[in-house]
């Protein structure tokens, strides 16, 4: 069919409304950018506590360097675990271990690292979005609407981002593959060896080349009418197929990775709160509001631009309905809609009307942007976003750690096992094993058996007897958090207590406390009791690193003879 002369001229007039023609524009599309620059600075500025995951990515890490290989049980718990014991985010503990330990930066090498990760992720998004016809303008003022749910990955540092850059990239291969490119394909395997080695998000790119492979051929096929042609232009797709499936023996378990992934990606998460529904994250009213407008402008785009442009949608429906399912998916679906929305919305009438209000009020949205960029800067300083922490009291979320406590233990030479909470289990691991081996840490299904995730729940939650879990498994010493439940509970072990003692195996006592956390060690552990509260307790970021070999004799032959 012909095209009209009507549609030729809209054409042209779309083409140009997406290109920056005067320094003018640029200056202005400048200062968008280091609004939309700051705003996210300043979204994620409070997430630079460090994330509970990089410890005991960095203790297996540590202890394959010590051992020579890398060990297929577990080695840090001593409640009941799984074997094999597949780490999928090993490649990340080498990273973050590299990037702090094995550069000697400490600190500093974990914040470059995670503005590295950042910036690439930012660069590959703008790219895709500009090779598929987005103006500059409409990138910067609507790309905000997903910061809400786009959070979740940008914790300091979670394998997780190296998945949200990892997809960005393939994004921008696939672009290539629009254009007739095919070389971006070995790339992308290698690329794919390396991500199925940081984290098992690498599925999401299984899933994202399948939906591009399964649109490529169908758009040759309709086209051109011919199944062959479609063969023809896909080939490379097909191919790389069975090859990628290849990969996935490319790792320190071998193929013993594959039933791990199988069992993990089936499993419930019911007591994990990022795995819990959209409408249950920490601001679910903000982040409810701010999802249906995301998704309002994508449905918007669905209708008003033509259908050969939408390449893409059904994925990111996809990701839409796992981010509503779990908020942790929410970084997926803010990676793809960015990439996508944005172009699309700039094919709209709403997009060319926005993108002659910004020039039309070139100086207002100058000096907005300046303001935002100020005030988001400035908020970022505050919040020192530069600056990895570990807290030893809770201050924006849950995370919290017990570098007081630990730094009691150490003191006093404690060795034996530590009942241990969720989120400070694999802390303790990297500053005290191998004197010490804790009851449950963040790998949940990567170490553990199934039941030991629910029993440390009921102990924690101080319900039915939950005395009896200090039995259940061969435990010297307790760890708390004070706001867990349980704390209230064990004032029977408190001395001078007036009231009926729950039997035990051990008696329990309490040997130190601060305003955050407690320990009661058995009556065999021979601890002196210290009472830390309403003392100051600095945190532990920097001793964390700069001082993680100090108690790690890591190429003794004498020390790894004993512990071996």
């Amino acid at each position: 069919m012909q095209t009209s002369r009507t549609e030729i001229s809209l054409n042209r007039c779309l083409r140009s409304n997406l290109r920056i023609g005067s320094k003018r524009n640029v200056r202005l599309a400048a200062w968008l950018m280091l609004a939309l620059a700051s705003g996210f600075i300043a979204y994620v500025a409070r997430m630079h506590e460090i994330t509970h995951d990089a410890f005991h990515e960095m203790s297996l890490f540590r202890e394959a360097l010590a051992l020579g290989h890398f060990p297929i049980d577990d080695v840090f718990a001593y409640t009941p675990t799984v074997s094999p014991s597949v780490h999928h985010e090993w490649g990340t503990g080498a990273m973050l271990y590299y990037a702090t330990i094995g550069s000697g930066l400490g600190l500093v090498g974990l914040s470059l690292l995670k503005l590295v990760l950042m910036l690439s992720l930012w660069l590959f998004l703008y790219r895709v979005a500009r090779m598929r016809g987005c103006h500059p303008y409409i990138f910067c003022a609507i790309s905000f609407f997903v910061f809400p749910v786009f959070w979740v990955g940008f914790a300091t540092v979670r394998a997780q981002l190296f998945t949200l850059v990892f997809i960005a990239a393939q994004l921008w291969m696939q672009e290539l593959d629009w254009r007739g490119r095919r070389s971006w394909v070995l790339l992308w395997l290698l690329m794919l060896t390396l991500w199925l080695n940081l984290h098992a998000g690498f599925v999401v790119g299984l899933g994202l080349i399948a939906f591009h492979s399964l649109e490529r051929f169908a758009t040759s096929w309709i086209g051109k009418r011919s199944f062959l042609a479609a063969v023809r232009d896909t080939w490379h797709l097909i191919l790389a197929a069975p090859i990628a499936a290849g990969t996935l023996g490319l790792n320190p378990y071998g193929w013993q990775y594959v039933p791990y992934l199988v069992r993990a990606i089936g499993m419930d998460r019911p007591l994990i709160r990022e795995w819990q529904p959209l409408w249950k994250t920490y601001s679910p009213v903000l982040t409810v509001t701010v999802f249906a407008m995301s998704i309002a402008l994508f449905v918007y785009a669905q209708r008003n631009v033509r259908a050969r442009r939408l390449r893409g949608s059904a994925f990111l429906a996809l990701a839409a309905y796992m981010t509503i399912k779990h908020i942790r998916h929410g970084s997926i679906f803010g990676v793809i809609w960015i990439a996508y929305v944005p172009a699309w919305i700039s094919r709209t009438s709403l997009g060319q009307g926005l993108v002659r209000i910004i020039d039309s009020h070139e100086g207002t949205v100058k000096r907005g942007c300046q303001a935002v960029s100020a005030a988001c800067l400035l908020f970022a300083s505050i919040n020192h976003f530069w600056l990895p922490s570990l807290p030893p009291k809770q201050l924006y979320s849950t995370a919290c750690y017990p570098t007081g406590a630990v730094e009691y233990l150490k003191e006093h030479n404690f060795s034996g096992n530590l009942f241990t909470p969720f989120h400070v289990g694999s802390y303790v691991s990297w500053e005290m094993y191998p004197a010490v081996k804790v009851s449950f840490d963040g790998r949940y299904e990567v170490a553990y058996q199934d039941q030991v995730m629910p029993d440390h729940n009921l102990f924690l939650a101080g319900e039915g007897e939950w005395w009896t879990i200090l039995d259940k498994y061969p435990t010297d010493a307790v760890l708390i958090h004070k706001p867990a439940p349980v704390s209230s509970r064990l004032e029977v072990y408190r001395d001078g207590y007036q009231g009926p003692i729950p039997h035990t195996k051990y008696r329990w006592r309490f040997v130190y406390e601060d305003d955050s956390f407690l320990v009661l060690a058995a009556e065999h552990c021979r601890l002196p009791a210290v009472d830390h509260r309403g003392r100051s307790l600095k945190d532990g970021a920097w001793e964390a690193f700069s001082s993680a070999h100090a108690h790690w004799k890591r190429w003794d032959p004498q020390s790894l003879a004993t512990r071996n």
